[in-house]
């Protein structure tokens, strides 16, 4: 090992180190610590290069994943007749917004065999897994030519990125489809439509007939009964008051009498909306004062309630014939009141 003199002396003059062993084992132990510290140098700059150039990869990496579309281009069907339509579907998706790229208007593809009649496009935006997912579709309308292979062309599709300013462009692969001899497209047999117009129309006259014939029936049902007239109070009455003959003749005179009181109060009440239940023959007779009655029929109704009175209140025994006279009063005033009815 060759020593420099002057760091002898330097070490010499300020340590003052007389001692030749102390010497050596100074000047080794400081070299010893100089290759470390070159050691441990080298390596923090080795591995500040490797995680800088790392960085590098995965900051270049998910700028482009950020700024990736993904173009996909299909038809609805493989092949086809020389006599149908096919639809090419072009799909460009990206995740993010519709805004993100400015897209620029592709050109139809070159196409063999076949003819673009039309074209058209639609933006979508959807959510998935809590990220806007975006699509813009751009479909063709293809009609064959000629029988064999067709062929799609390639379509270019470019953008602008309006995040970063960088334009790029993508395009699709070109596609293959097999176009068949057309097939005769059945016409419509019209006998069988003829015969199913001609069953309806059967069936439509049939049963308009019948709802008619049946209508007629109801019809001449309705004027029967509209000839039946419906039977009057008065007329209801003096049915009800027939009823009450038999009585006279079984001596039930004050069942009768009763049951007398009872009809022709309610039949008051319902002919001239007055309230008698619970008043006094009396008090009746003021309340028909005031009605349009002649003096008879008030007088007729009078002697009536008036007889039943004796036998519903007095508790005497009415004779059979004064129950006859009743009966025929009651008759009376029920006729008379048909009579001025009529007229």
């Amino acid at each position: 090992m060759i020593i420099d003199k002057q760091l002898i002396k330097f070490i010499l003059v300020n340590f003052e180190a007389f001692d030749v062993n102390t010497l050596f084992k100074a000047i080794l132990m400081m070299k010893f610590y100089l290759v470390i510290f070159l050691f441990l140098a080298l390596t923090l700059v080795a591995s500040s290069g490797a995680n800088s150039q790392v960085d590098s990869v995965y900051g270049e990496q998910s700028r482009t994943m950020e700024t990736k579309i993904q173009l996909e281009a299909r038809v609805d069907r493989p092949d086809l007749p020389l006599n149908e339509k096919l639809t090419l579907i072009v799909e460009a998706s990206w995740d993010g917004e519709q805004g993100r790229f400015k897209i620029t208007p592709i050109t139809p593809p070159e196409c063999e065999n076949l003819e673009i009649l039309g074209s058209s496009s639609v933006n979508e935006a959807r959510m998935a897994e809590g990220k806007t997912k975006s699509t813009k579709t751009f479909e063709f309308i293809l009609k064959p030519t000629q029988t064999g292979n067709g062929r799609i062309g390639s379509v270019l599709f470019s953008y602008v990125d309006n995040v970063t300013g960088d334009s790029s462009s993508l395009s699709t692969q070109p596609i293959s489809v097999k176009i068949n001899p057309a097939i005769e497209k059945k016409t419509p047999d019209y006998k069988i439509f003829l015969i199913i117009a001609i069953v309806l129309i059967l069936i439509y006259v049939l049963y308009s007939a019948k709802r008619k014939t049946k209508g007629i029936k109801i019809s001449d049902q309705t004027k029967e009964e509209e000839k039946i007239p419906e039977k009057t109070l008065e007329e209801k009455t003096l049915e009800n008051l027939s009823l009450l003959s038999p009585l006279i003749s079984e001596g039930k005179t004050d069942e009768f009498s009763s049951k007398v009181y009872k009809l022709i109060t309610n039949y008051l009440e319902e002919k001239y909306h007055i309230f008698v239940t619970g008043k006094t023959t009396q008090d009746i007779m003021e309340s028909l004062s005031t009605l349009n009655l002649g003096e008879d029929q008030i007088a007729l109704v009078k002697d009536i309630l008036s007889t039943c009175d004796l036998a519903k209140f007095a508790k005497e025994m009415v004779e059979k014939e004064k129950c006859e006279e009743t009966f025929s009063k009651v008759k009376k005033f029920l006729e008379q009141k048909m009579k001025r009815e009529v007229q």
